[in-house]
């Protein structure tokens, strides 16, 4: 990838996968990183510590995982406040096709699953990786427009449904994702309680009908795993962090991290001296430097 400096792999320029290696930032961050960035044509992606702080926070942790972790979380509170991490039951006199916001959102991700199937066959993975994002992102809009937490309170029915058709879109996302961040679909897959090998398949005509209905891909009475939060925030004063190690040439900052690792023992080594009068002193060679470059100026 290409940082504000010109890239360069002859001179160490640039960020590479031993660097990736050195952060504290997970694979899957890096992976949709590398792939939403992708060229359209074979030029090399450009790079800026804010670009991805940008993208893990705005998309990944603000988009994403908040919208999984929302679904999750709820469900598993205990009965009177949540399902008591059970898949709630939808009464037959409740149907997602009766019910504007859930018929739109269902509309929206048939139209979307399209546009995504479209683009994989054609190998255009930046366009259906976006194309994942955007129903991620109407699942978002559809809590806040329904209102969960209200709805549990008022009508529980209508509740049981908007839980369970999200419930169904966090699913599906996971599968959507598989081909770009394979951790973090098996990460949610964990946190529903389901066996990898329970895929949507996109060339079954009879999942696809079920993902045209998200009320109906989770089965009512499923017992989901324990919800954790899927990403972290990126702060400032990590974002600062990297900048910083990471600035320059690898060459750069092999000469850094050894001059680093040496002042390091240099504080770490004691040097057993006499004051003249045959008492010993200990110091460290740090100190004994810095004594001996005073009494020198």
């Amino acid at each position: 990838m290409k940082t504000e400096s010109k890239f360069s792999k002859s001179n160490g320029v640039g960020v590479f996968g031993n660097d990736v290696k050195d952060t504290n930032i997970p694979v899957e961050v890096w992976r949709y990183y590398l792939l939403i960035n992708r060229p359209e044509e074979g030029s090399d992606a450009d790079f800026t510590w804010p670009d991805l702080q940008a993208k893990l926070n705005n998309e990944l942790l603000n988009n994403l995982g908040n919208f999984v972790n929302r679904v999750l979380s709820f469900i598993a509170k205990p009965a009177g406040v949540g399902y008591n991490s059970i898949i709630p039951n939808v009464p037959d006199d409740v149907s997602g096709d009766s019910h504007n916001p859930t018929k739109e959102l269902a509309d929206k991700v048939s139209a979307y699953l399209d546009q995504y199937i479209e683009a994989m066959e054609k190998v255009k993975l930046k366009q259906g990786l976006k194309i994942a994002m955007s129903i991620s992102k109407e699942g978002n809009a559809y809590l806040q427009q329904t209102k969960f937490w209200r709805l549990y309170k008022e009508n529980q029915s209508l509740c049981s449904l908007v839980i369970k058709t999200a419930a169904g879109i966090a699913y599906l996302l996971a599968c959507l994702l598989e081909p770009f961040m394979p951790s973090f679909t098996l990460e949610v897959f964990k946190q529903l309680n389901l066996s990898p090998e329970i895929h949507l398949s996109l060339s079954d005509d009879k999942d696809i009908d079920r993902v045209r209905r998200p009320w109906d891909i989770l089965s009512a009475g499923h017992k989901i795993g324990i919800p954790k939060p899927l990403f972290r925030e990126l702060k400032n004063e990590e974002l600062e962090f990297y900048k910083n190690k990471f600035a320059g040439s690898q060459a750069d900052r092999i000469v850094r991290a050894e001059a680093e690792k040496a002042a390091e023992q240099l504080k770490k080594t004691t040097i057993v001296a006499t004051d003249g009068k045959g008492k010993k002193k200990n110091k460290s060679a740090a100190q004994q430097f810095k004594n001996k470059s005073a009494a020198q100026q």
